[in-house]
């Protein structure tokens, strides 16, 4: 990411969010596209970017302009979270559009929550951080500069053709705003803080071969016990690490595959 919400403003704006919900699922689902709309719009606006992001102009002038801008249209929350946004968190003029959709993306998680599909959400936004990371034709294209932006938003929607709208244009926010660059990376640190906000955290699980429901919940219940959160596990069957599972939970790595013992094996014995 360009930028990381702070904690400050994380909690300013999940209680901003919340409190939309509570208006109901029409005005959260407003907030969560003005926000979607408002971030690659900054790109492209230079003076309203210095302006929203000058730490010196007080939240009252950027509420004035954002009403005025939006013509009355934008939700108050959206005007509320923009207007705040840089005095409640510095960040460089160019990290301000990032910024802001990463508070959309917070906008999203409240309105799929509100919907009860927040957990769809999530899996939609790994599962496409998943392809991106193993498919190297499709990442590929995504980083080549010579390939307009474009056409990088329209390889993404093809793929998550049967996803979520949401997830669909979380995806298509990224694209647009970093020309696909680190989507999977991206993509991944979204479902991560979906999880959080269901109060969990995702063990990327990696499996010689596929886990029936019954391992699933053991492996689950395991690891639960271990780092003591609920857990919700993303599995990908890899023949590549020869039997048993390899497990990472944030920078933490379980590994109990063959590979990785027959290779610190080799190197206790000194064979290449």
């Amino acid at each position: 990411m360009a930028t990381e919400v702070s904690q400050a403003l994380a909690a300013h704006a999940k209680e901003l969010l919340d409190e939309a919900a509570g208006r109901g699922q029409r005005a959260i689902d407003h907030v969560e596209t003005d926000l979607e709309q408002f971030a690659p719009l900054l790109v492209h606006q230079v003076r309203l970017r210095k302006a929203l992001a000058d730490p010196g102009l007080p939240p009252e002038p950027k509420r004035a302009l954002l009403t005025e801008l939006g013509h009355g249209r934008l939700d108050e929350t959206s005007v509320e979270l923009l207007a705040t946004a840089a005095a409640r968190q510095r960040v460089r003029l160019r990290d301000f559009p990032g910024l802001v959709a990463e508070l959309a993306a917070m906008a999203a998680f409240t309105a799929a929550d509100k919907a009860g599909k927040l957990e769809e959400l999530e899996g939609e936004l790994f599962g496409l951080a998943r392809l991106v990371e193993r498919e190297h034709r499709v990442r590929s294209a995504l980083t080549n500069p010579g390939l307009p932006v474009e056409n990088k938003r329209a390889l993404v929607a093809e793929l998550l053709s049967g996803a979520g709208p949401r997830a669909a244009r979380l995806a298509d926010l990224l694209v647009e705003l970093y020309e696909g660059h680190n989507l999977d990376t991206m993509a991944k640190a979204w479902a991560e803080a979906a999880a959080a906000r269901r109060d969990r955290v995702v063990a990327e699980v990696r499996s010689a071969v596929p886990l029936d429901q019954r391992r699933r919940a053991r492996l689950a219940e395991t690891l639960t016990r271990v780092i003591g959160r609920p857990v919700v596990l993303q599995v990908t069957v890899d023949e590549a690490i020869l039997g048993s599972v390899v497990v990472r939970v944030g920078d933490e790595l379980f590994d109990g595959s063959v590979r990785s013992r027959l290779e610190q094996a080799r190197e206790a014995l000194g064979v290449a």
